[in-house]
């Protein structure tokens, strides 16, 4: 990577795709503000960078080149406090992430993506697919189906053809 992205405007979904098995899972969203701790790593080890990214919604960015970030490390203490504040947040977001995989129900994390989205973006309407939500959290779209379709009876969503209505 020779460059780093600095998002002034809309959101950016970060995920890791496997192609041999056509999933993905979402590794994390950059907001207004931020910047991907992914591109970091991938530039300051001079690799590949190993997820993908999509804007979400109209998205405006700065591309920054590897060299100022590297040079405004050095020179200006507010700019690295900001990778390293970017590298503790992820951090703590990717363990948080892990946690959810390995130790809670689909249904609790479908719960928790849902109330952050509407935190996140002050929206109660979600326009995704149940495959789409599925990819989101890594797991089948027979499952995100279900566990839908109870919530829709149990009144907490409303379900429309790639739309979620949250209540």
């Amino acid at each position: 990577m020779k460059v780093i992205p600095l998002l002034t405007k809309g959101s950016i979904r970060v995920f890791r795709q496997d192609f041999d098995l056509d999933r993905e899972i979402l590794v994390y969203y950059i907001s207004p503000g931020e910047t991907c701790m992914m591109s970091l790593v991938a530039s300051f080890g001079d690799m590949k960078s190993r997820v993908n990214a999509v804007t979400e919604t109209d998205s405006e960015m700065y591309m920054i080149p590897i060299e100022k970030v590297r040079e405004w490390q050095i020179k200006y203490e507010s700019w690295n406090g900001f990778i390293i504040q970017t590298f503790m947040n992820r951090y703590t977001e990717l363990l948080d992430t892990m946690n959810d995989l390995s130790f809670q129900s689909v249904e609790v994390r479908l719960n928790h993506y849902l109330s952050q989205y509407k935190k996140r973006t002050n929206a109660s309407a979600l326009h995704i697919t149940h495959q789409g939500l599925a990819n989101e959290l890594g797991t089948a779209r027979v499952v995100i189906s279900r566990i839908l379709k109870k919530m829709e009876q149990e009144g907490q969503v409303e379900l429309k053809r790639g739309l979620i209505k949250i209540m």
